[in-house]
């Protein structure tokens, strides 16, 4: 049963969250494009099985990757799952490297059966995450030889609260649809020095909007499934506050700009397909997802956004004996990912390719679990501007589930 503990432990993730984002939550120089960096980390299952997960059941653990797996949740079923990742970061450029240690929040999703064939979830996660450091940014003084240095800084990050919600239509079929509410503040200060003069901006952009999404599973049978997921495009309007300071002659001037209209950012229609196939005490899975960036127009000051592709595998083994004891319960994850990216600077595309791994630790319910995952991933390449970035990453995810509005047989 979910106790007066868990209850309190929730709502201080929910807290932290929703405040958490003010701060650097990643320290990857990629997330000085755009809204950020995306966030990649799901539900304590899918982030060892490659990151995949589309036709993945709802049974036995939340699935966020398909509104549809919704439809899958025993009757008086209640499930919630709460995640933290860390990263270790390390980045080449021609000059030198670098390594940082970033930890966050991933995720709270709760999912609550409404009858044998529906289910509904909310989860609340980070969407991107802004984290850069730019130092000694040399720039020419317009009209004249001289030359400045800025130190630019950049933090913050969107949230995603989601909704699905999951019908069982037939005993094979599932359909699910999906609403996102994205929120959050993005900040930069830039500051500057030229012999007795000083600049110093800071911008905080605030991003909103609503995306919405629908999702398919069908069974074939008992061991294959196939699934879809649609996302539709949406733009996510923003707003802007502007502090500018001024040291010129010994004089200092302030300059305020509130709440400004900035160009919106706009998100791409997404396409991904999944099959999922089971063999005694084995289950694999394979994902495919096309995002249509081009048809945006997105670009920035240093590339553009363009069409990506990402493929995502994944394995595990789970016991599927009925009476086993307390280790053989663990169940045990892998699987890889890479996707073409989607960012395109000079004409080189900033790739992504990682390796996950997890085990599953049974804590004491049938579906209560503590998810441990592992990657170890490379982005990007050495260039003249761009720099290579590998990681390991991990999660941390607790999965507990309750049974609601059952009447006890004997007092």
């Amino acid at each position: 049963m979910i106790n007066k503990t868990a209850l309190a432990l929730l709502f201080l993730t929910v807290t932290g969250a929703i405040f958490g984002q003010s701060n650097n939550q990643t320290s990857s120089p990629y997330s000085l494009f755009g809204i950020g960096r995306f966030n990649e980390v799901n539900t304590g299952i899918t982030n060892a099985l490659g990151k995949s997960g589309i036709a993945l059941s709802g049974e036995n653990s939340i699935n966020n990757l398909n509104p549809a797996a919704y439809a899958d949740l025993p009757k008086n079923s209640f499930m919630f799952d709460i995640g933290i990742k860390g990263e270790q970061n390390s980045y080449t450029n021609n000059q030198d490297n670098n390594v940082n240690i970033n930890t966050n929040f991933s995720n709270i999703s709760l999912a609550l059966a409404f009858s044998e064939k529906s289910g509904l979830g909310i989860s609340l996660s980070p969407y991107s995450d802004v984290g850069y450091v730019l130092q000694g940014v040399t720039s020419t003084i317009e009209g004249s030889q001289d030359t400045y240095s800025s130190y630019i800084t950049g933090s913050g990050g969107l949230n995603n609260i989601a909704a699905n919600y999951g019908y069982k239509l037939t005993p094979k079929l599932n359909l699910g649809i999906l609403g996102n509410y994205f929120f959050g503040k993005i900040a930069e200060q830039e500051e500057l020095a030229l012999e007795y003069d000083y600049l110093s901006v800071t911008e905080n952009s605030y991003y909103s909007g609503v995306r919405f999404g629908i999702g398919m599973q069908y069974k074939f049978d008992k061991d294959f499934t196939v699934g879809s997921v649609i996302n539709l495009p949406t733009t996510l309007s923003g707003t802007q506050d502007r502090d500018i300071k001024k040291i010129v002659n010994s004089v200092t001037t302030n300059e305020t700009q509130a709440s400004r209209d900035i160009a919106g950012f706009k998100l791409p229609l997404e396409v991904g397909a999944g099959i999922k196939y089971s063999y005694k005490s084995f289950t694999f899975n394979a994902d495919y997802k096309h995002l249509f960036w081009n048809a945006t127009g997105m670009e920035d000051n240093i590339g553009k956004f363009t069409d990506s592709d990402f493929f995502g595998i994944g394995a595990q083994y789970v016991n599927n004996k009925l009476r086993t004891s307390y280790f053989e319960k663990f169940q045990y994850r892998i699987g890889c990912n890479m996707d073409n990216g989607y960012l395109d600077v000079d004409g080189v595309r900033i790739k992504n390719l990682a390796l996950t791994s997890g085990i599953g630790i049974p804590l004491g319910g049938r579906k209560s679990f503590l998810n441990i995952s592992y990657s170890y991933g490379q982005r990007g390449v050495v260039s003249t501007r761009l720099l290579q970035e590998k990681y390991h990453a991990f999660t941390i995810n607790i999965c507990l589930e309750d049974l609601w509005f059952l009447k006890r047989k004997y007092e």
